[in-house]
């Protein structure tokens, strides 16, 4: 019988720069308590285009739409909503994540917190619109085109009127499996 030769021990991985997820963030549906901390996220990228605009109280009468990802300490660190359009359409919304919590998965993790809320109320098809094209293809989901959905180019026409400007965005789409 041979004896099996002990493998040398291998040093330890040295630790990532990048932060990680640790076990203290908690994701889940947002609450009234919440409203002030989504819109001073959503309204820091409005500004500059990159979201469109809500109010406190649009974000309040919506609030049953959002997901966040709080830290150990209850801040809420990243949202993202979700916008129904039609018992089976919805668009994936308001994906924000806090400056210092950026590059640590939190966005991909709000927006899988409603891909899992358009899961448990039926919704087949979701489309998000976005200047991070690598983000959203990350996530599995399809580059096409906005002419795809006459109901979120009615929109950009509405708030367009209202004088709310528009940047271009590229639009993807996820075909659910869950249907």
């Amino acid at each position: 019988m041979h004896k099996l030769a002990r493998l040398p021990r291998t040093a330890p991985t040295p630790r990532s720069p990048r932060p990680h997820l640790s076990a203290t963030h908690l994701v889940r549906g947002a609450v009234a308590a919440d409203v002030a901390d989504i819109h001073q996220l959503v309204a820091r990228h409005a500004e500059s285009g990159v979201l469109l605009p809500r109010s406190e109280a649009d974000i309040a009468a919506a609030i049953d739409d959002y997901i966040v990802v709080t830290d150990g300490h209850g801040r809420v660190q990243a949202c993202a909503a979700l916008q129904e359009y039609s018992p089976s359409l919805g668009e994936v919304s308001s994906v924000v994540v806090a400056p210092e919590a950026q590059g640590t998965g939190l966005g991909s993790i709000a927006v899988r917190g409603v891909e899992g809320m358009a899961r448990r109320r039926g919704i087949d098809e979701l489309f998000a619109l976005t200047l991070a094209d690598g983000f959203f293809s990350s996530l599995g989901y399809e580059r096409c085109a906005i002419a795809r959905y006459p109901e979120k180019l009615a929109r950009y026409e509405q708030l367009a009127r209202r004088g709310i400007a528009i940047v271009p965005k590229s639009c993807y789409r996820k075909l659910t499996s869950w249907s």
